[in-house]
């Protein structure tokens, strides 16, 4: 329908071809949705974010047959399970009898810096007993770890499912490279240093969360508290929540075509690495490492599929009977083949 046709159209009749019955279900999964969350809080753990993303996208797809509701949910079953083992063995570093790493990394700190901790002087020059604006603005950048890199994937598979699988592909080989390293090399962040070995003799704090109450996410401060308590204290090196919103801005940057766009796409790994350390969750030499870990994903990723497409058997053209058939180089470059003037087609 062309837009004359549409604006000549009833306004019932406009409405009416509006209201698809993928629209009103993603409606009302939006209510549902905010019903929750106001009354469960946020999803925070990768189950339930996992959850209600494919419960969204199975209801914008209403409507449409059924194999593609089948495909989404065995699209992004892969990804849960991986997700769901990573979430269950990331705390076996501790477990396996590798040397725990403290001292040697808050030595690579103060040589970095000239014998200076920068969580231990950003704590010095911010850190207030009444919470600031840097304070929330830190807890929000700290939450979206938990959200944008799985709201930008629901968004590439409803957009362009070559572009999903890219993207995930590179999410759980950062994932798992983070894994690997926490299993061989258990080191501890700086406020284990301060708190559980006095390797910083300065106190280092926990801020990352302090925000939340003003925001009135009491309950993703809660969350946040048992995760805290639960999770592995020593899977510090690298700074994967660095990693992500690094690779969330290298992922959106060529996306991004005007410069007002791209601001805050740079500006978020950023924001996250001023999160990280002035928290205490993260020394700069995760943070890098982390960004390190991005660059050598993308690249592996990258020759990885650069070598699936060569392996790739060429699509053969199928010529019709109307298509013209292509016409050797030598015809077209050898100057001692003489034509004929206005020879007629298909001769």
């Amino acid at each position: 329908m062309t837009d004359e046709t549409e604006a000549a159209a009833p306004p019932g009749d406009r409405w009416r071809s509006w209201v698809t019955p993928g629209r009103v279900c993603l409606s009302v999964y939006l209510v549902v949705l905010l019903v929750y969350c106001a009354v469960e809080g946020i999803p925070m753990d990768r189950v339930g974010q996992t959850g209600w993303i494919i419960a969204g996208m199975i209801a914008i797809k209403i409507g449409r047959p059924w194999r593609e509701h089948v495909r989404t949910f065995l699209d992004w079953l892969p990804l849960l399970a991986a997700l769901i083992i990573y979430d269950h063995t990331r705390g076996i570093a501790d477990t396996l009898g590798m040397p725990l790493r403290v001292g040697e990394v808050v030595d690579i700190e103060r040589w970095l810096f000239g014998d200076t901790i920068p969580t231990v002087w950003l704590q010095q020059q911010l850190f207030e007993s009444t919470v600031r604006w840097w304070d929330v603005g830190a807890a929000i950048v700290y939450f979206s770890h938990f959200v944008v890199p799985w709201v930008l994937a629901a968004a590439f598979y409803m957009w362009s499912r070559p572009l999903w699988v890219s993207y995930i592909r590179r999410v759980l080989l950062l994932t798992y490279a983070g894994l690997l390293t926490y299993v061989l090399l258990p080191a501890a962040p700086p406020w284990y240093a301060s708190a559980r070995t006095g390797d910083i003799d300065d106190p280092v704090y926990r801020l990352v969360g302090r925000g939340w109450n003003e925001l009135g996410l009491r309950s993703a401060h809660a969350w946040l508290s048992d995760a805290q308590g639960g999770a592995n204290e020593v899977a510090a090196l690298p700074s994967l929540h660095a990693g992500f919103a690094m690779l969330v801005a290298v992922t959106l940057w060529p996306l991004a075509k005007r410069w007002w766009l791209r601001v805050p796409v740079a500006a978020y790994p950023l924001a996250m690495a001023f999160t990280l350390v002035y928290g205490g969750e993260h020394y700069v030499v995760d943070v890098l490492l982390g960004w390190l870990y991005v660059a050598a994903v993308m690249v592996v990723a990258h020759l990885w599929e650069r070598w699936r497409q060569r392996r790739r058997p060429p699509v053969a053209v199928a010529l019709s009977a109307g298509t013209p058939a292509p016409i050797e180089p030598a015809m077209r470059t050898d100057p001692d083949i003489a034509t004929e003037p206005n020879e007629p087609a298909g001769r």
